[in-house]
């Protein structure tokens, strides 16, 4: 009986990864929410101090809102369910801080979760490596596109509501033609909505630019430290058996 030494590949350990942030198709292809323990932890941190920033700074200046910086921040360490998750609790638990509870609410908590997923996959394609200043600038590009986009996703459910039909050429009309409808949309939203979301691009893109690579390096870190269990490899065992020549006899 032989014990061979194991093998080794750089190291005795290896890494296996616990039930994390996995991004699973459900029901309308929505992410399936996180539901190991200590992401769910990471998570209700990350929302409750989200949920405060808004709670100090209600409105901010004009559309500026500093809730967005940790969502896409979260999202992209954590990947797409939790920054999905992170978007929509985050509004959710604002709303009920801040008395912000309507019919507004569920389409700010869609809008929101996937400004969070999005950036959970643009940072599946970092591969989690450190960030790097490209990767930073991208984040930026990603703030305020970002930022914008979920001005206009607001607007797409309000802009009926606002106008009555008819009373102008920015209301909806029902039966308008597909061009027409997209030629009064955008004359809505650069008319009332441009300005207004642009402070909310500019502030995602400041507050990344500034804050991004600290807070993302903590995040990766902690998400490395808890999240990921150190096993050490189990020595492998082989039998050998002993082999005697044919031509080798045992004396009569």
């Amino acid at each position: 009986m032989v014990e061979r030494p194991p093998e080794r590949r750089g190291s005795d350990h290896h890494l296996r990864r616990r039930a994390g942030p996995v991004h699973r198709p459900a029901l309308g292809g929505f992410p399936v929410f996180p539901t190991d323990r200590l992401v769910l932890a990471i998570l209700a941190g990350l929302v409750a101090v989200d949920a405060t920033l808004r709670l100090v700074i209600v409105v901010g200046l004009l559309g500026f809102s500093p809730i967005f910086f940790l969502i896409i921040a979260g999202g992209f360490v954590m990947g797409p369910s939790f920054g999905f998750a992170s978007g929509a609790l985050t509004l959710l638990l604002s709303a009920v801080l801040t008395a912000g509870l309507g019919p507004w609410l569920p389409y700010q908590m869609l809008a929101a979760a996937w400004v969070g997923m999005g950036s959970g996959y643009l940072g599946r394609l970092n591969g989690g490596r450190p960030i790097s200043r490209l990767g930073i600038a991208l984040l930026c590009c990603y703030g305020g596109i970002a930022g914008l986009a979920y001005g206009l996703l607001l607007d797409l459910w309000e802009w009926p509501l606002l106008l009555a039909p008819a009373s102008s050429q920015l209301s909806w009309v029902p039966g308008l033609a597909v061009g027409e409808i997209v030629r009064r949309f955008g004359a809505f939203y650069l008319s009332t909505s441009l300005v207004y979301d642009s402070f909310r691009a500019a502030g995602n893109v400041i507050l990344i630019a500034l804050l991004g690579r600290a807070v993302i390096t903590a995040l990766d870190r902690f998400r490395r430290r808890f999240l990921v269990n150190w096993t050490s490899r189990q020595p492998v065992l082989e039998q050998t058996t002993g082999k005697i020549s044919r031509d080798v006899g045992t004396p009569a």
